[in-house]
Parts: structure tokens; C-alpha cells; sequence
């Protein structure tokens, strides 16, 4: 019997640092599983709801115990005895990435905004449509750049269900501010919302407090829905249009052929965001100095009664479900 290759993912999610590393990292996963690697992800304190997700995609899950994103952290990885190693996340120190370039394992990075502390990667991912050669001409040994929203590493989920070409319930908005929402943004939308009548589904992620507060909206108002993790993406696909924090979830409903209004929550976003308006698919209201619901019920009515088929047209045209394959076949031909 061949023995199959191994590929470790090294990503963390927390209230503070949300839990989009982690889900981009499982996405990946899910591809190379299905590339026929052997995948697991080393991860630290990671949530018992993240685990599951992580165990339910056939990705094993190893709980890191020493000081995380440090030397001894890679020191760590290194015993998984991978044939490539993915990390994922803005805060692994210099230490960290220079133990894995003084080994003989090959190591990609998911990158955003050329924030990466690697020196010398095998291969850099950056799926945001910003991306360029020259953010990473610093870097050293010519390493492989995969670049773009054509890597856009989607869920499989994602993918299945933008093949199923959901009909859009027309007049309904979904909204999702990502795993943590750190500036508490989904109460104050829906609330806003619940006075326009429309039909609103909102999903709360892992490590968003808010919860009870939005499940107390629901049970107020017969047009306020709470819905389940297993709900998120066929809500997203047949919503009319989506209201999300600008992170990953843009190229999930890009994917999935809805029109979005990003939400930009953090430094990081910005670029990509406004990439992505300029694509069409989405608007974006930038929130990290102050947030205006009034702008983002305006945006709202703009898209319900203003017409979203150009938005819709230019997300499907896009193509971008299969970018965790494509990133996954790369992978392959490095390790």
C-alpha cells in the first residue's frame, strides 16, 4: 500500500483574531483531501465547534501546547513529518518561518496584503484580487505565486452549492459580520432591518457574543431569522442580497452568484474590498473608524429596489469555485 502524502495546515482562530484563517485553511484541506493527501491541522485552543467542523471535513485536528506562532511552535510542526505545510495568519513571527526555512519541508503561506514574515516559502497564496507580482518581489528563491481570485479558496460546500442554481428569494437579506464580529455590528443591522419588513436571514458566527441578542430578535419578529451553521450557504446563495464583513465571505457569495454589501472591519480589507467593487459584485461601506446603519440600510434598499442583475452578472461571471482545487494541485506538485 502507498503510503499518501501529508499535508499540515497551521492556522488560528480566536475572538480576537476572528476565525477566517481557519476557515480558508479547511477549505484548502478539503481540496488536498480530495487530491488524495493525508491533511491536518495544528492549531491552538481551537474551539470545540471548530474542531468538530475540522473532524467532519476528514481533517484531523492537533492541539498545539507550547507558545503559538513562535520558533518552538514550528519546531512542533516539523514532528508532523509533512510533505508541505500551509500556514495561515498575520501574527507567525520571523522565528517561526525561519525554523521551516532552515528545514527540508516545503511551506506555502496564505498571504492578503504582503504581511507575511516568511523570507524564502515554497509558494505564496494571496486569492484577493489585489494581488500582485510585485507585493511579493522581496521575497527570496523564487517562490511559486499563486495570485488572484481564480485561488480563491471557497468552501466544497460552496461549490456544490453554486452548481445547484438556488432561485433568489427576491426581498431577502442575509446577514453574517464573520466568526467574531469584533465591532458588534450584527445587532445594530438587524435591528435596523427589522423596520423595513424585509425578510432577514442572519447567521452568527463561532465566536460572535451576540447570539442571544439576535435569537431574541428572532422570536420578536416573525421576518427575523436565526439560522443554522448547515443553513449558511444555501441562505447566502438565495438571498436577494447579502450584507457581510469583507473578508472571505465576499468570494463565497461572489461564488455563489449574490450580490453583497462588504463591510470593511479591518485594516486589512480595505484593498481587496475595493478590488472587488471594482469588479462589480459587491459595494463596500468602510466601517473601522465609525459605522453608520443608515448607510448600510441605504445600500440595502439600493440593491433591493434598485436592481441587482448587473451585480449578480458580474459575481457569476467571475468563475471562482474552484480555486481550493487549483490551489491544491499546486500544492501537489511541490510536495
Amino acid at each position: 500500500m502507498v503510503n499518501r502524502k501529508v499535508a499540515v495546515l497551521r492556522a488560528d482562530a480566536s475572538s480576537s483574531i476572528g476565525v477566517g484563517h481557519v476557515m480558508r485553511s479547511l477549505s484548502l484541506g478539503e481540496a488536498l483531501l480530495d487530491e488524495g493527501f493525508g491533511v491536518e491541522l495544528v492549531s491552538y485552543e481551537l474551539a470545540p465547534s471548530l474542531q468538530s467542523l475540522a473532524t467532519s471535513c476528514g481533517i484531523e485536528v492537533v492541539e498545539l501546547s507550547c507558545a503559538p506562532r513562535s520558533s518552538e511552535d514550528s519546531q512542533f510542526v516539523l514532528t508532523r513529518k509533512a510533505d508541505i505545510v500551509v500556514v495561515d495568519g498575520y501574527e507567525f513571527s520571523r522565528e517561526f518561518f525561519a525554523v521551516l526555512e532552515q528545514s527540508n519541508t516545503p511551506f506555502a503561506v496564505i498571504d492578503d496584503n504582503a504581511e507575511t514574515n516568511a523570507l524564502s516559502p515554497s509558494a505564496v497564496i494571496n486569492q484577493n484580487p489585489h494581488a500582485s507580482e510585485s507585493m511579493y518581489a522581496h521575497l527570496q528563491g523564487k517562490p511559486k505565486l499563486l495570485l488572484g481570485l481564480q485561488y480563491a479558496m471557497v468552501r466544497k460546500e460552496v461549490r456544490e452549492v453554486a452548481a445547484m442554481n438556488l432561485p433568489t428569494r427576491e426581498g431577502e437579506v442575509f446577514v453574517a459580520m464573520g466568526g467574531a464580529d469584533f465591532l458588534g455590528l450584527t445587532v445594530p443591522i438587524v435591528e435596523a432591518l427589522v423596520e423595513t419588513g424585509l425578510q432577514i436571514r442572519v447567521a452568527v458566527g463561532h465566536a460572535n457574543s451576540q447570539l442571544k441578542q439576535v435569537q431574541t430578535l428572532a422570536d420578536q419578529h416573525g421576518h427575523v431569522n436565526l439560522i443554522e451553521q448547515h443553513e449558511y450557504v444555501s441562505s447566502l446563495a438565495s438571498a436577494h442580497v447579502a450584507v457581510l464583513a469583507a473578508g472571505s465571505s465576499l468570494w463565497e457569495a461572489c461564488a455563489v452568484g449574490t450580490p453583497s454589501i462588504g463591510l470593511v472591519v479591518a485594516d486589512n480589507q480595505i484593498a481587496s474590498a475595493n478590488a472587488a467593487a471594482k469588479l462589480g459584485f459587491t459595494r463596500v461601506i468602510d466601517c473601522r473608524r465609525s459605522f453608520s446603519v443608515e448607510a448600510v440600510q441605504r445600500e440595502i434598499e439600493a440593491c433591493i429596489f434598485g436592481g441587482t442583475s448587473a451585480m449578480r452578472g458580474a459575481a457569476l461571471s467571475i468563475g471562482i469555485a474552484n480555486g481550493a482545487s487549483l490551489v491544491a494541485s499546486e500544492l501537489g506538485a511541490i510536495a
